[in-house]
């Protein structure tokens, strides 16, 4: 008993150093706020030290028009509603603010709460930057402003308040001709981008001249959801043009200016990528750092209380723990796998891919239990890729197929994968008699964290990060149909 006694203080030791060493700060506080703990992330934080930060409550850090949001969220989470997170904003002891993402949960014994809180300074400053100076705005698809940047509100002369709800073209864009609006319009409703110059209509009635990037924005899916405008003001460029420059190096200044505004757009899409990556990762980890974070705590707590737990319980909440920090680590390996891909691309025949695909999917002994067909165009040119990706994608369509003949029990299982060539794109198809997948989750299983399979089998993210490799760095699509005896997977990829 004395030896599971000094390998629990040890794990104990182990996990203190854990959430002390945690970038985001992490606190146990009672119902009114006051610090009982902290760890040493705080302290950078908020600016105090441990001692101090131990004599206040958290509340008397957060400014005043964000305490009402604050109690509610500890009322929400008495109320067992775990998933409630909002953002602060603190007085540090400098007297500088400083945003907050705040996460609380309520401990076993209902009587501390765990917060966890994450410094978003720079992100609210780069935002608040980009509010400033940049105009932009963004609509839903069909045109209603759902967002403006404050730049663009003093260009204008509305309030935010004013546009946010209305109609762009009706408002904004309303004394361009019919033949300009329609134009843009139909690019946007086949998700084509839009660039030109657009007359504007400020609220007194007076009029500036805009150049404009029109992108669709999409969801994670895929879908689009709304569009971006990113816009320059170019009143006094088009006057002083029109004084010295014809109609052809009016048309040269604006497609440099194109130039331009495409670099920042492409930048802005990879930032956004960036941002959603991260924001899923957060969201992944979030329950499970709380899992942690609150099952640690709990432990430190009731040894500092003299209430020692059942060895057997510590044990079993010990194993939980670092069942779970393997869960988290896994996470981020798999988003590793679709960020940055370690290998380069190299030119090589889809032939070449699907052979190499084969022969790795058969070093599985279950694949011999399953015939595999090729449908191969041969005289289809040697192309560009990341060869080792593109051949994974291939491997694991095959393994999704196996599985699925070996779960249904189909008798002669068989597998057919078909590569041909059509206006400069290649496809590959991977097909199987597995009973395909059923029309009410078809539409699901490319989302991140589906499957179909039990938990200890998979946690969902092989088709999604294939469907990410695909589109983020490969350029192509990638869907699923069923047919008559089971499912098909297209891949499409351009040559170049």
């Amino acid at each position: 008993m004395s030896i599971d006694i000094e390998k629990l203080k040890q794990s104990n030791n182990e996990l203190r150093e854990i959430v002390n060493n945690s970038w985001d700060g992490i606190g146990i506080f009672d119902k009114s706020s006051k610090f009982i703990y902290v760890n040493n992330a705080f302290s950078p934080i908020l600016g105090y030290k441990k001692e101090e930060l131990l004599q206040h409550t958290f509340e008397s850090f957060i400014l005043d028009e964000y305490k009402e949001a604050f109690r509610n969220l500890l009322k929400a989470n008495e109320q067992n509603q775990y998933s409630s997170e909002v953002q602060v904003v603190c007085q540090r002891k400098d007297n500088q603010k400083v945003y907050l993402q705040i996460t609380v949960s309520l401990m076993l014994n209902k009587e501390f709460f765990v917060v966890s809180a994450k410094d978003i300074t720079k992100q609210i400053s780069d935002d608040e930057i980009l509010d400033k100076y940049v105009l932009s705005s963004h609509t839903n698809l069909e045109g209603v402003i759902t967002k403006v940047s404050s730049a663009f509100v003093a260009l204008s002369g509305y309030k935010k308040e004013e546009l946010i709800g209305q109609n762009q073209n009706d408002v904004i864009f309303k004394e361009n001709s019919k033949e300009i609006l329609d134009k843009y319009n139909a690019g946007l409703k086949s998700n084509q981008e839009w660039s030109g110059n657009l007359k504007c209509c400020k609220k007194d009635g007076a009029f500036f001249w805009i150049s404009v990037k029109i992108k669709p924005i999409y969801n994670k899916y895929g879908d689009t959801t709304g569009y971006t405008y990113l816009m320059f003001d170019i009143t006094n460029e088009l006057t002083l043009t029109s004084q010295k420059r014809n109609l052809s190096n009016q048309v040269s200044v604006a497609q440099e200016e194109i130039k331009q505004k495409d670099k920042i757009l492409i930048q802005q899409s990879k930032l956004a990528i960036m941002a959603e990556t991260l924001q899923m990762v957060s969201h992944e980890w979030r329950q499970p750092l709380n899992i942690i974070s609150i099952q640690a705590q709990k432990l430190e707590l009731q040894y500092s209380m003299d209430m020692c737990p059942n060895p057997d319980e510590i044990v079993k909440v010990l194993e939980n723990i670092k069942n779970t920090a393997s869960e988290l680590s896994s996470t981020i390996e798999e988003f590793q796998n679709y960020v940055s891909l370690k290998g380069g691309t190299k030119q090589i025949t889809p032939s070449e891919i699907i052979t190499k695909a084969i022969e790795r999917f058969k070093q599985d002994q279950e694949a011999n239990k399953i015939d595999i067909f090729k449908d191969i165009m041969e005289e289809t040119p040697a192309f560009e890729t990341y060869q080792n990706e593109l051949t994974t994608i291939l491997v694991n369509l095959f393994i999704n197929s196996k599985e699925a003949i070996l779960r249904n029990e189909v008798k002669n299982g068989v597998i057919k994968v078909k590569q041909y060539f059509v206006d400069n794109f290649i496809f590959f198809e991977v097909s199987d008699n597995g009973k395909g997948i059923k029309e009410e989750i078809i539409d699901k299983i490319f989302e991140p964290y589906f499957s179909t399979k039990d938990s200890q089998h998979g946690v969902g993210l092989g088709l999604y990060t294939c469907k990410m490799i695909i589109e983020m760095h490969l350029g192509g699509t990638i869907e699923v149909q069923n047919h008559a005896q089971g499912a098909t997977f297209i891949i499409k990829l351009p040559m170049k």
